[in-house]
């Protein structure tokens, strides 16, 4: 078996919302006709082999953990049909080998870009389908237009992990020293190339100034964590019928992601279900950070 070590304690925070929604899909949606599909644009190798790191906690589990793909499998009632992808070479072969152990799944197994994989996958779908796409990746391969296709499906459920660690370390606090190499990578991550207006805000203006009159304006600063993952929440709202208020993962006091949870499916009995669920899981796990 092919391994796979990353994460941290966030890992199991990130992979214990997945379970409960996934069990949660398919119970409510079992025998209303349609055919359920589960999604994984980043699928690893199906098992995920946690760092150990400096001062770890004794009570940490270094063992093996099922990853995404494999909790999916597991679900009971199962999904209908499953789509595992990674670009990855090691990968691919340990996920064919992984579904190879669960010969009643209908699965099928891909090495494409993940955006690639999304996009297709999102076109391939009728009218009698539903599905959850999970992704994870590994860092800042997304592209916002991706996320586009699983909005105007209205078909999907997205759990989408966001490397918010990864847009602060390309955002500095002070805009003079944004690296102009960023500037493409965080036009694709965001879907615009309006973010430096809206994740920048002036300085507060010193006491000082209001003492002795006018003086150099302050200049500007990024906005803190909590604004700029409000930020990113409102540009997923402009794409889905519902987003809602992400779990922030953190290792040692640091955010390093938002794990976000969008509805496309325009119907608002079927949003309303899904944000009763989806928020009671993300509240219950968020107060375990």
């Amino acid at each position: 078996m092919a391994r796979h070590p990353f994460g941290g304690p966030w890992t199991q925070l990130k992979l214990s919302i997945l379970r409960d929604y996934l069990n949660f899909f398919t119970k409510a949606l079992k025998g209303k006709g349609f055919t359920l599909h589960y999604a994984d644009a980043f699928a690893g190798t199906g098992h995920q082999s946690l760092k150990a790191t400096k001062g770890q906690d004794p009570m940490f589990p270094i063992e093996d953990l099922d990853g995404s793909a494999q909790i999916a499998l597991n679900i009971e009632p199962p999904f209908h049909k499953y789509h595992l992808n990674d670009l990855s070479n090691e990968h691919y072969n340990a996920l064919n080998e992984l579904v190879s152990k669960y010969p009643t799944r209908d699965c099928r197994v891909t090495r494409l870009d993940g955006n690639e994989f999304v996009k297709q996958f999102c076109q391939s779908l009728s009218s009698n389908d539903r599905a959850i796409v999970f992704i994870d990746p590994y860092s800042t391969e997304l592209h916002w237009d991706t996320l586009k296709h699983v909005a105007n499906s209205q078909r999907i459920d997205l759990w989408l992990l966001f490397p918010i660690s990864a847009l602060l370390r390309m955002t500095p606090n002070d805009p003079d020293r944004l690296d102009e190499s960023w500037v493409r990578k965080i036009d694709l991550l965001l879907g615009t190339s309006e973010w430096k207006e809206a994740l920048y805000k002036p300085k507060p203006t010193p006491i000082i100034s209001d003492m002795f009159g006018e003086i150099e304006a302050p200049g500007m600063e990024r906005l803190n964590v909590e604004e700029v993952a409000q930020f990113v929440r409102s540009r997923l709202g402009e794409e889905f019928a519902y987003v809602a208020k992400p779990a922030t993962l953190y290792a040692k006091g640091t955010p390093l992601f938002l794990f976000m949870f969008a509805v496309s499916n325009r119907v608002r009995v079927a949003q309303a279900l899904a944000e009763r669920v989806s928020t009671h899981i993300l509240r219950k796990y968020q107060r375990r950070r």
